[in-house]
C-alpha cells in the first residue's frame, strides 16, 4: 500500500464517519417534521438518501482497498455490481442536483405552475423519477448486459474499469458528454443564473426578496459543493477525450476521481446548513426567555 492510498484511506475514514451520523439526524429531522414536508424539502431529502446510500454501502469497499491496497473480494461479479453501484449513485446525485437546479427556477418565479396535482406530478414527480432511475437502467445495460469482455484488475481500486469505456468508443464518449458534461453544465447554468435573475428583480423590486434568497441561497451551497469536485474531472475529461497524455490521465485517475467521494462525505453537512430550525426539533432546544424579576 502506498503513502497516496494511506492517505485517501484516513481522509475518507475521517469524513465517512461523522457524514454518515449528520445523514442520520437528517433523516430524524425529516421523521419529526414529516407533516411539514413540502416540495421544497425533496431534493434535499434525495440527496440525502443517495449520500448515505454511499456511505454506508459503497465506502466500506473503498476504505478496505485503500487499506488492503487489493480489493475485498476478487471476483468478476463483485467487481461488475461495484462498478455498476459507484456509477449509478454517482449519476443519480448529479442528475438529481441538475434537474433540482433547472426546478429551482419554477420554484422561485413561478411556483403557481406546479399548484395543481396535475403539474405537479409532470414537473415534478415525473422528472424525479426520471432522474433517479436513468442511471441505474443506463449503466446496467452497458455494463452487465453488455457483451464485452471485462478485464479486472483486483489490484486496482474498483477493478479498473468497465470493458465498454476501453472497447467501444462511442458508448464511451456518450457516458461522459451526456451523463457528465450535459448535468455538470446544467448544473453550472442553472444555479449561476438563478443568481442573476435573483439579483435583477431584486434591483426592480419585483419579487419577495428574503423567501426568494432562501431559497436561492440553499440551492447555491449545495451547487458549490458539487462544482468544487466535478468541475475538475469534467475540464481534464474533455481534454483528455480529444488531446489525451498519460500525465492527464493520471492525473484524471489517481486524483479527480478521488474528488469524488469528497461529496457525499461534504454533502450531508451542506444539507443540514440549510434545515431551518434543525437544533430545536433533534435536540428539542427551545429558544431562551427572559423572565422579568420582580
Amino acid at each position: 500500500m502506498t503513502w497516496l492510498e494511506q492517505l485517501k484511506f484516513w481522509v475518507l475514514l475521517t469524513l465517512t464517519i461523522p457524514s454518515t451520523i449528520c445523514s442520520i439526524l437528517i433523516f430524524i429531522y425529516f421523521y419529526q417534521q414529516q407533516r411539514k414536508i413540502s416540495i421544497y424539502h425533496h431534493l434535499t431529502l434525495l440527496l440525502t438518501i443517495g449520500s448515505f446510500l454511499q456511505l454506508t454501502i459503497n465506502f466500506p469497499f473503498i476504505m478496505a482497498y485503500y487499506h488492503r491496497g487489493t480489493v475485498i473480494r476478487a471476483s468478476s461479479s463483485f467487481c461488475l455490481w461495484w462498478n455498476w453501484w459507484e456509477y449509478s449513485i454517482n449519476g443519480l446525485l448529479l442528475f438529481v442536483m441538475a434537474w433540482g437546479s433547472i426546478e429551482r427556477h419554477i420554484l422561485v418565479f413561478n411556483r403557481a405552475a406546479l399548484a395543481t396535482r396535475r403539474n405537479k406530478l409532470l414537473f415534478h414527480i415525473l422528472p424525479m423519477v426520471v432522474v433517479c432511475f436513468y442511471p441505474g437502467i443506463f449503466y446496467f445495460a452497458v455494463m452487465i448486459l453488455n457483451t464485452c469482455t471485462n478485464q479486472w484488475n483486483y489490484d486496482a481500486v474498483f477493478c479498473q474499469i468497465p470493458c465498454y469505456l476501453t472497447a467501444q468508443q462511442a458508448l464511451a464518449t456518450y457516458d461522459f458528454i451526456g451523463n457528465v458534461v450535459f448535468p455538470v453544465s446544467a448544473i453550472a447554468i442553472a444555479n449561476g443564473s438563478l443568481i442573476f435573475r435573483i439579483v435583477w428583480q431584486k434591483r426592480h423590486h419585483q419579487i419577495v426578496w428574503r423567501r426568494q434568497y432562501k431559497l436561492t441561497r440553499q440551492l447555491v451551497l449545495i451547487a458549490v459543493v458539487y462544482m468544487a469536485f466535478w468541475f475538475p474531472l469534467t475540464i481534464n475529461g474533455l481534454i483528455t477525450t480529444f488531446a489525451p497524455t498519460s500525465v492527464l490521465t493520471s492525473i484524471q485517475v489517481n486524483f479527480f476521481f478521488f474528488l469524488l467521494f469528497m461529496i457525499p462525505d461534504l454533502l450531508p453537512f451542506t444539507l443540514l446548513a440549510c434545515l431551518s430550525n434543525f437544533t430545536t426539533t433533534i435536540f428539542k432546544k427551545q429558544p431562551r426567555s427572559i423572565v422579568p424579576m420582580h
